[in-house]
């Protein structure tokens, strides 16, 4: 058989267990690790001219400086391969399937039983992913604490994919969605947040500290745990990435930025999440992150390339957002991230999976003219240097 009848023999057997030939873990078996630099049959996507685009000017990081990965911690140098996405949720946990609903369609989204078909799937999407040109995902923490479980699914994940993932951590809440902070937190002292962070970011290896969210109006615990973070920051130097709420809300993002600057965090190390939500008609088109821009932070545009709950606001809008933000000159602190991927949006079923990023949303860029180079610099220089950090302590 000669080469090209083979991939195509690979890629039709791929096909028949992408859509219930086989099982999820037959796939896995079709799809050696990209890590290996073995061929993969499926990683036939075709990144945007973005990928290779060459920047006026090389990004720049610190002396000494790391990107903490759940597996190793690398020179930001080596993640230039892709786009590198700063809020995302990878999860690592498995769920069993729900039974059908009486609405629901049959048969339904394809979902794993078990734990084992969970990793496989969850390594199909990410090989596809890398496929796209995505090469480094940041598993925003957005429940409670992980445990030792989790923390292992998702180092398995990584090392049979070959997607970098950079662990995110702290207690996240927002009063207008399900997650609340335990009651111990609520009760917990600053200092011993403090404490508890700066020890479970060194126990698992945490990349960053983050999602830390905050509701509307922001809660006196979450005014708390929103301090111990940077005060923990001041003990590690982990960058950090919030989340404003997604019905959009311009004060919250500056009082956030204003609550880490008075515990001493340089606001360049700070992104601030969810700005794409902010709807037309709450303020002028760009206005709060173009104030949180000349204050040196980065501009977390991460609901993007995905309809998304609470933030159904058209892509043409979010679109002229990232231009506003662009023609005030802050190309350098944009960052883009689409933050959810639930079953359902997952290449497996109906989605992009982890690819909304760069084959849904930064094609509608480019055609609103936004150049190739810049596109770059977004999505795998700009990610890079707000995740490089010089570990302290």
């Amino acid at each position: 058989m000669d080469r090209r009848l083979a991939e195509m023999v690979n890629r039709r057997q791929a096909l028949r267990a992408l859509t219930g030939g086989v099982s999820l873990s037959s796939v896995a078996r079709l799809m050696p690790a990209i890590a290996t630099g073995a061929p993969v049959a499926l990683a036939a996507g075709q990144p945007g001219a973005w990928y290779a685009a060459v920047p006026r000017a090389a990004a720049a990081f610190p002396p000494g400086a790391i990107i903490r990965t759940i597996l190793a911690d690398l020179p930001p140098a080596s993640l230039s391969a892709g786009a590198v996405q700063f809020h995302e949720h990878v999860g690592g946990v498995f769920s069993p399937p729900r039974p059908l609903a009486p609405a629901d369609i049959p048969p339904g989204v394809a979902a794993p039983a078990t734990e084992a078909e969970y990793l496989d799937q969850m390594v199909i999407e990410m090989q596809m992913s890398r496929a796209d040109g995505v090469n480094c995902l940041v598993d925003a923490a957005a429940d409670q604490r992980r445990d030792d479980r989790t923390v292992r699914n998702l180092e398995t994940i990584s090392q049979r994919s070959g997607m970098h993932i950079v662990l995110g951590g702290g207690y996240y809440q927002d009063v207008a969605l399900a997650p609340r902070y335990p009651a111990a937190v609520v009760q917990m002292a600053e200092e011993t947040l403090v404490e508890e962070f700066v020890r479970d970011a060194r126990g698992q290896r945490w990349g960053a500290f983050g999602e830390i969210a905050s509701s509307q109006p922001m809660q006196a615990a979450e005014r708390k745990v929103v301090r111990a973070i940077g005060r923990a920051h001041g003990v590690t130097n982990l960058p950090i990435l919030t989340h404003t709420p997604h019905e959009g809300c311009p004060s919250c993002a500056q009082e956030q930025l204003d609550l880490l600057e008075s515990t001493g965090v340089d606001p360049r190390r700070v992104a601030i999440g969810h700005l794409a939500t902010i709807k037309l008609e709450q303020e002028p088109l760009g206005q709060t992150a173009k104030a949180l821009g000349k204050r040196g932070a980065f501009l977390g545009f991460d609901t993007v390339g995905h309809q998304m709950g609470r933030s159904m606001i058209p892509e043409a809008h979010k679109v002229r957002h990232v231009l506003e933000v662009l023609n005030a000159g802050l190309e350098d602190q944009l960052l883009l991230s689409a933050d959810s991927t639930p079953q359902p949006q997952l290449k497996t079923n109906w989605g992009q999976g982890y690819s909304s990023v760069v084959t849904q949303f930064v094609p509608k860029l480019r055609y609103a003219g936004v150049s190739d180079a810049v596109l770059h610099k977004i999505l795998v220089d700009n990610p890079r240097r707000f995740l490089a950090f010089v570990p302290r302590g």
